[in-house]
């Protein structure tokens, strides 16, 4: 087995060697044979083009290779071939799907109903409410939830997904040996805590590039039943999961927001070129998708009991938060920043989490408090 993980891993180095070509020369060759055959064979094949064919056949850089291997062996990965019975079946039908995937967590990747919930980075309180209303509302339908980890939208899918019992999935741009945001590591520990996934095409030690993005983007679409997008501009991410999803034949829907609202541009756009639909709630989606409920409604989420086992895997910044607003009646954010020394950003992520576990409820005049 490990050496049929040596060429798999092999397969996704080759200099000049995509998703698309590789499967291809898959379809001639078995991948244990794959770097034992000579130029004039894979090119009979027609498959690769002579510079790929000789980037294959000189590979060398097994050492590598065995490095990957070593961190797979030593975090329990899963690594997933585009063969293997774990690999999403949902990506298999999309021509660009990665032929190797990393995988972290207990959720399944073919589970019955998935949905990926993506957004603007820069959300406002709004766009928070509506992803928490609608994951709320999809509930009592079992759904996974896949989203991207990055800050805003996304942590707040995740989160929302946690609150509500339901699986959630984070797909990583980098490997997984560098959960990126670096700010939501703690996040990435919830959803492992909580029987929940961390997912990547990249390997370790990848450094950060702007392709890896919509590389990312692509297997959120692609292994989902449906994409919502929640607060858009007229450029970003999302709106490139959106039309990912939509090419390789995915529902897509938008949540509008107010004609003036720049950050419901690209919903709005979404819709208007009809690549979405129009959606206000989680049974708007969970209707035009057939789904009937499977599960018990779940309370509103600022109604339900404080998470013990989200108190445990909490950063040591957002403790200490959350102890000073346990031994106060209300506190702004102002007076937190200075009794904490810490910037305003860092504390702004850290209520945001807290107020999303359940544990503290923000209050008029940009005013917390624990619950």
């Amino acid at each position: 087995m490990k050496a049929v993980l040596r060429s798999q891993i092999a397969l996704t180095m080759v200099r000049g060697l995509g998703p698309v070509q590789a499967k291809s020369l898959l379809t001639h060759f078995d991948i244990e044979e794959l770097f034992l055959i000579d130029k004039a064979t894979l090119l009979q094949a027609q498959v690769l083009t002579a510079s790929a064919a000789e980037s294959l056949i000189h590979f060398a850089d097994w050492e590598r290779v065995e490095k990957e291997i070593r961190f797979i062996e030593k975090n329990n990965i899963d690594p997933l071939f585009i063969t293997d019975n774990g690999y999403p079946t949902r990506l298999l039908t999309c021509h660009d799907a990665p032929v190797l995937l990393y995988y972290k967590g207990s959720s399944s990747l073919n589970s019955n109903r998935i949905i990926a919930v993506v957004g603007t980075r820069d959300c406002t309180r709004q766009g928070m409410q509506a992803t928490e209303e609608l994951i709320a509302q999809l509930a009592p339908y079992d759904v996974t939830i896949v989203s991207g980890l990055a800050l805003g939208i996304d942590s707040v899918a995740h989160q929302t997904a946690l609150q509500n019992g339901l699986p959630t999935i984070a797909v990583l741009p980098l490997g997984l040996d560098a959960i990126y945001p670096a700010l939501n590591r703690s996040l990435a520990r919830q959803l492992l805590k909580a029987e929940g996934g961390l997912l990547t095409e990249s390997m370790t030690d990848h450094k950060s590039d702007s392709y890896l993005f919509p590389r990312r983007n692509r297997i959120v679409a692609g292994m989902s039943d449906a994409t919502i997008v929640i607060e858009s501009g007229n450029k970003g991410g999302s709106l490139i999961t959106a039309r990912l999803a939509a090419d390789y034949g995915r529902d897509v829907f938008a949540l509008p927001g107010r004609v003036s609202d720049t950050k419901s541009k690209g919903c709005h756009q979404l819709i208007k070129q009809q690549v979405a639909l129009l959606a206000e709630s989680g049974e708007d989606i969970a209707r035009w998708l057939g789904w009937e409920k499977i599960a018990p409604d779940k309370e509103d989420v600022k109604k339900r009991p404080k998470n013990k086992e989200l108190v445990k895997v909490l950063s040591p910044f957002e403790r200490d938060v959350l102890a000073l607003l346990e031994r106060e009646t209300a506190i702004s954010t102002d007076q937190l920043k200075i009794s904490l020394k810490e910037e305003i950003k860092h504390l702004a992520t850290a209520l945001i989490n807290l107020e999303l576990a359940g544990l503290i409820v923000s209050l008029p005049g940009n005013r917390y408090q624990s619950l």
